[in-house]
This record gives structure tokens, sequence and C-alpha cells, in this order.
């Protein structure tokens, strides 16, 4: 008689398990329900995306970042960069005692201005020069070479920002 019980408790206790997970799942799903109920009235509000830290007033009421004159060209020759990282888009070549690799910069163009990383070094590149990687062959031919500003928003892979580092 022992027998018969313990196999009519086992045979439930599957079908216990699957209604007890069922009956969570919808517990959980109706706090869910409930909570996104109660932050719809709320408006959603935009973020500012941030901006560098310092910015001088320009036309149309836009900012641009206060920073040095470089020059830049573009390269699209793939493969890996001084850091060991496959060359990517957002990347770009800068000389090492100007800015370190692993610096974070803000490039301000009339085409393609925004945040690129420092990675690679090139034979070329000394002084105030930067490479900015541009896949396309024909893109970066006619990116050419032109003068551009430059905002190193962080140095290195150390972290500092640039209002502790002093200027070269």
């Amino acid at each position: 008689m022992s027998k018969k019980i313990l196999s009519f408790s086992r045979r439930y206790l599957g079908l216990f398990r699957v209604i007890a997970i069922i009956v969570v799942f919808g517990f959980i799903l109706h706090n869910a329900h409930r909570e996104g109920a109660r932050n719809a009235d709320k408006p959603y509000q935009i973020q500012p995306s941030p901006q560098p830290a310092e910015t001088t007033p320009v036309q149309n009421g836009y900012k641009r970042a206060a920073g040095d004159e470089f020059h830049a060209t573009a390269y699209c020759v793939s493969g890996l960069t001084k850091a060991g990282v496959k060359t990517a888009p957002g990347l770009v070549s800068a000389d090492p005692s100007v800015i370190p690799l692993g610096s974070m910069i803000y490039v301000e163009t009339p085409f393609m201005s925004g945040i690129y990383q420092v990675m690679d070094t090139g034979e070329l590149i000394k002084g105030k020069i930067i490479d900015i990687f541009i896949p396309s062959y024909e893109s970066a031919k006619n990116f050419g070479r032109r003068i551009v500003k430059v905002k190193v928003l962080r140095y290195g892979f150390d972290g500092k920002s640039s209002e502790d580092t002093p200027k070269k």
C-alpha cells in the first residue's frame, strides 16, 4: 500500500510543478504589467547628449569643441593597429608623443565630427597630424587632407581626464 501512495504522489508531483511554474510566471507578468501601467502616465524625458567639456558658441546656435588644430588624412588599409586591435571605423592614428595610444578624442570636421579612439601610430605621423580610418577607398580619397579641430577627452589607457594631464 505504501508503494501505491508513493507512485500516486510521484505522478501528480510533475503536474504540480508545472502548475506552480505557470502561477509564478503569471504573478511576475502581472507585477511587471502593473509597474508598466504605473509609469505609463509619466512623459518620457529625452536626455541631451553629453558635449565635450569646453565649448564655444558658433552660428545657428550650435556648439563646437574648442580644441587644437590638426592636419587630418584618411586611410583605408585593413590590418592590426599598434594597440593590437583590428582597424575599424572610429579609430585614428596619431603621434604618441602628442596624443598617447588609447586616448579618446573629439574630432570636428565639416563632414564627420565625432568621438574617436587613438589606437595606432604611423611612420609619417609626426606632430599634430591624425589619420582617420575610413573603410571605403573612395571615401578616404575624397576626404583628402584637411585641417580639423581635435579636443582630447581622455588621455591614454589610464583614464586621466584632459584637465589632469598637462598639454604638450
